[in-house]
């Protein structure tokens, strides 16, 4: 479907991307995570033909598009900034593309208000003016003025950074919603872990220019590539020295102290029962965190300073001082060279 191929993006001496590959299925949710200035938004703006890569190949449906105007890739864009037209109605923003491809009318009418119904908007605002719509609204609106022309891919920068957190979640499971019941395939940019892992089929994860690792959600949580795909998805504890060797004297496997060492907040448990290799650590807890659904205890054994996080309903909790038994399994530590 999408091919990106050894892309590289240099402004003047600085190379902002370096040399980057990756192929997008058809119907794929495919997902560009990592921090600002890591160069996904320029990956992104180079597929949308925005910018002209200083080397290398984007392809869709196996056709060369690298220098092929942004009018012609036939591209939905969603921008993180909206870019609709404020003076407009909802229903002029929605039919903008429909009326430049000058179809019929009675068509563009019944294709707005299909996408109109696809993204929860009623019939009264679609006779608003964009400017008199929330945020969220707003949103709606670009995905579907976004969705007319029915591309069959449509990139998506940051659209719902500048949302609260609880418009966030809920507009990110509609939009996957949307893309399933579409069929389209979409290349989405954020900077946000928790909504790379629960929208996407593949994520590949920035750094620096480069991608340090393409998987699925679950391979890059549990199996990171790299030290910064570990740091950067979600919460690991980084195990000391001390630690290790403790480890490597109580199990089969072998940990090499030279490396770096980490392992997840919820690889760690009360119960020796995860795993029949279980290993102990008796630990003091040092805070406790309440979180609401969960607690959070930050604990010390040896030169670890470790957290681990119970629910909230469960019988067995702690205070500051305690001298509590940990758990874990030794298949869950991740290893990786010292950079």
């Amino acid at each position: 479907m999408i091919n990106v191929t050894d892309l590289e993006i240099k402004y003047g001496d600085f190379t902002a991307v370096h040399g980057i590959d990756f192929h997008v299925e058809e119907g794929d949710f495919f997902t560009l995570l990592g921090p600002s200035g890591c160069g996904k938004t320029t990956t992104l703006q180079a597929i949308a033909g925005f910018l002209n890569p200083s080397r290398g190949q984007v392809s869709v449906d196996d056709k060369d598009v690298t220098n092929v105007p942004v009018e012609k890739r036939e591209i939905g864009i969603v921008f993180q900034s909206y870019a609709l037209f404020p003076t407009m109605t909802v229903y002029d923003n929605i039919a903008y593309g429909l009326k430049v491809a000058r179809m019929e009318r009675q068509k563009m009418k019944e294709r707005v208000y299909e996408l109109a119904r696809l993204v929860d908007l009623s019939e009264e605002q679609l006779q608003k003016n964009v400017s008199e719509l929330s945020g969220g609204q707003q949103q709606r609106v670009a995905i579907a003025r976004a969705l007319a022309k029915e591309p069959s891919v449509v990139l998506f920068d940051e659209p719902l950074s500048n949302l609260d957190a609880k418009l966030r979640k809920q507009l990110r499971k509609e939009l996957k919603n949307i893309q399933k019941r579409t069929g389209m395939t979409a290349i989405y940019v954020t900077h946000d872990q928790e909504e790379a892992l629960e929208m996407s089929n593949y994520i590949a994860v920035f750094n620096q220019g480069r991608i340090e690792q393409i998987g699925t959600p679950k391979e890059i949580y549990d199996q990171s590539a790299t030290e910064f795909v570990c740091t950067f998805i979600g919460d690991a504890n980084k195990i000391g020295p001390q630690a290790i060797d403790y480890i490597n004297e109580h199990s089969s496997k072998r940990f090499d102290p030279k490396k770096v060492h980490y392992i997840r907040e919820e690889k760690i448990t009360l119960s020796p029962d995860m795993h029949e290799t279980a290993i102990r650590w008796p630990a003091t807890v040092e805070r406790i965190d309440f979180q609401g659904k969960t607690i959070s205890y930050l604990c010390r054994f040896l030169d670890t300073e470790f957290k681990f996080i119970v629910n909230n309903n469960i019988d067995m909790q702690f205070d500051m001082g305690d001298q509590i038994d940990v758990y874990l399994n030794p298949d869950n530590i991740l290893e990786y060279e010292v950079n």
